[in-house]
């Protein structure tokens, strides 16, 4: 009876976890961040001290998930004899996806626009938002952004990701220095003898689950971190700030839509089988990763579609798919690259081609930066594409935060169903490896 009445309760406490995580929660709280925020101001700045700190933890776990997560991932691949023969292929494959991702994404939303032609009221509110926010810099919307005497060198730009001292780039959270130095900490890491580097790994990972479970517990009060940063915000500016994101969300769902159906059509050209078959077999990793908004927690449906449902390689797979969802982040990709034009349209900054191409790779690497991160923590990440174009990231950062349960399963889709594409272009020639007898797979 003990055994029966601690099982209920426990199954009593999962439920109520995931109620606390699922969308349903998020939605309710952003609605209750809109009436206190519009009609009780003396509350949502009672509040607004939870809403900071809730997010300085968000950051907190930033660089250890990056460093623990892009190390492991890297080094293993380079330590792994049978990745070899796929190394070259990845090397081309990767970048070129990357690069032609982000830039349709960057074409889309200079065509479509989702931050011109807003009302002078809503630039008025968000111009208020940037003043009133800690930064030792001051943008106007109301006008063209004011330009320094010359944009960033090709050297500046360099020197963003090279880190002189990583010990330093780890205490000012600088997240591009620290990205950089994880990837060739890892290639370096899997090219030494399997000896030495097992016990780095194993701490790596220990360092991942340790930093992924403080992040488990942290969403379980998501709810009241968003009702504690919008509702501050909303009493600050009101909810037409909130709004002004219609045209952002509008436009992500035509750029993801459109970028799952060249996917969808790049399977189909390699897989060589009926569409009618293609599109059953992808039916389940793309509810899955609707429903999940998880990417990882996608994986063993992509693995299992392609290799029993669409007939590549198996080993190749289970080789070329994590690194893609680990390493690549498309969906993340897109978003940041939607993002950073949305923000730069807002404030009327032209950009040249340098800028242009700052927004394309610096969505790239902000990308790969959230890999083993989910939720609004991604959101962080956007500071990698906007640092360089001088454009604020507190100054918004709450509007993304507000959208992100319509934005996340899209995201999370991008990453999955993209890499699901890139590796069969890897898997295309489904060369299969030799044989590896039974005795030694025990």
């Amino acid at each position: 009876m003990a055994m029966l009445a601690s099982s209920k309760k426990q199954l009593h406490q999962r439920q109520i976890l995931d109620k606390l995580r699922s969308p349903w929660a998020i939605l309710v709280s952003v609605l209750l961040a809109v009436y206190v925020g519009t009609t009780h101001p003396a509350l949502a700045e009672t509040v607004a001290p939870f809403g900071d700190l809730y997010l300085g933890l968000l950051k907190m776990c930033v660089l250890p998930i990056l460093l623990s997560a892009i190390t492991a991932s890297l080094g293993r691949l380079m330590s792994s004899p049978d990745a070899k023969q796929y190394i070259r292929k990845i090397l081309l494959v990767f970048p070129v996806s990357l690069l032609i991702t982000s830039s349709v994404a960057c074409a889309i939303a200079f065509i479509m626009g989702p931050g011109r032609n807003l009302s002078e009221s809503t630039l008025a509110n968000l111009g208020v938002l940037v003043k009133d926010s800690s930064l030792d810099f001051e943008v106007s919307l109301t006008g063209p952004a004011v330009i320094a005497d010359s944009g960033p060198s090709i050297s500046d730009i360099v020197m963003t990701f090279v880190p002189d001292n990583i010990f330093s780039a780890l205490s000012e959270g600088q997240t591009l220095k620290v990205l950089f130095f994880s990837i060739m900490f890892g290639i370096s890491l899997g090219l030494l003898n399997k000896h030495f580097s097992d016990s780095v790994f194993l701490l790596l990972d220990s360092v991942f689950k340790s930093f992924n479970q403080l992040m488990q517990w942290l969403t379980l009060v998501l709810p009241l971190g968003l009702f504690s940063l919008l509702s501050y915000q909303l009493s600050q500016q009101g909810v037409e700030v909130v709004t002004s994101m219609l045209n952002f969300v509008l436009v992500a769902i035509v750029t993801f839509a459109l970028i799952y159906a060249i996917c969808t059509l790049l399977i189909w050209r390699q897989s060589r089988l009926p569409l009618p078959r293609v599109l059953t077999a992808l039916r389940e990793p793309t509810v899955l990763s609707l429903a999940t908004s998880s990417s990882f927690a996608c994986l063993p449906s992509a693995i299992a579609t392609l290799s029993e449902k669409l007939n590549f390689d198996r080993q190749t797979i289970n080789l070329v798919t994590p690194l893609t969802i680990t390493l690549c982040r498309f969906g993340s990709v897109v978003y940041f690259a939607l993002a950073a034009l949305f923000v730069a349209q807002l404030y009327d900054k032209l950009l040249g081609p340098l800028e242009v191409g700052v927004v394309i790779l610096g969505s790239i690497v902000a990308g790969m930066a959230t890999s083993g991160v989910t939720g609004i923590l991604t959101l962080t990440m956007l500071g990698i594409v906007l640092d360089p174009l001088g454009l604020p990231l507190e100054a918004v950062l709450v509007l993304f935060i507000a959208i992100d349960p319509l934005i996340d399963p899209m995201r999370t889709l991008g990453i999955v169903h993209t890499a699901m594409a890139v590796t069969t272009v890897i898997a295309e020639e489904k060369e299969t490896l030799p044989a590896v007898p039974l005795s030694s797979q025990a």
